[in-house]
């Protein structure tokens, strides 16, 4: 049986894996986890769901659609933005969900998806120090969008940043740290 831990480690494997493909890490990596324990995809792919829904923008990871047909690119359907190989997995993933209430039922298949997203996708209930975890990959994984697609941080942004504030013990108990606005002006 996996820890709960160990699913953060599959998540950076994930991440920093660039020597094999998705589908080779599904093959070897993914299939034996999941054979040894019960509801392994259903536990990913609600972290992986966690990690990646509030990164993309409005409009992106939707369909790429030229001329009114789909974009097929590599094989496979072309989205719109930004994917990490989070994103490519979490395709797979909830494809494997999608086949496990088929198999179950499948004239009960939209209300069980529904029933699904509602009581455990969207239900983010971790333990405090796993939610801190999930949140460091899921500040990183902001960051390197940000990277890849050459986006950069408003002026604005930069100085009315919440890490450029701090408890002091002054009369008004709020300071200013001068240190991470020029940390952030330096990056």
């Amino acid at each position: 049986m996996l820890k709960r831990d160990d699913y953060l480690n599959i998540i950076e494997e994930i991440r920093n894996t660039d020597k094999k493909s998705i589908d080779e890490f599904i093959e070897k990596e993914l299939e034996p986890l999941r054979i040894e324990n019960d509801n392994f995809i259903e536990i990913l792919y609600k972290d992986i769901h966690y990690l990646i829904k509030d990164i993309d923008k409005k409009g992106e990871n939707d369909l790429a659609i030229k001329d009114g047909r789909l974009i097929i690119e590599d094989e496979s359907i072309k989205l719109t933005g930004y994917q990490s190989r989070l994103h490519n997995l979490s395709i797979w993933l909830h494809l494997e969900v999608c086949k496990k209430f088929i198999e179950k039922n499948p004239l009960t298949f939209a209300e069980s998806m529904d029933n699904f997203e509602k009581l455990f996708l969207d239900k983010p209930n971790y333990t405090p120090e796993y939610k801190s975890k999930l949140d460091k990959i899921k500040k990183s994984l902001k960051e390197e969008r940000k990277l890849n697609l050459g986006e950069k941080e408003n002026f604005w942004n930069k100085i009315l940043h919440i890490d450029n504030f701090e408890l002091k013990p002054n009369i008004a108990g709020i300071g200013i740290n001068i240190n991470e606005i020029i940390n952030k002006f330096t990056k």
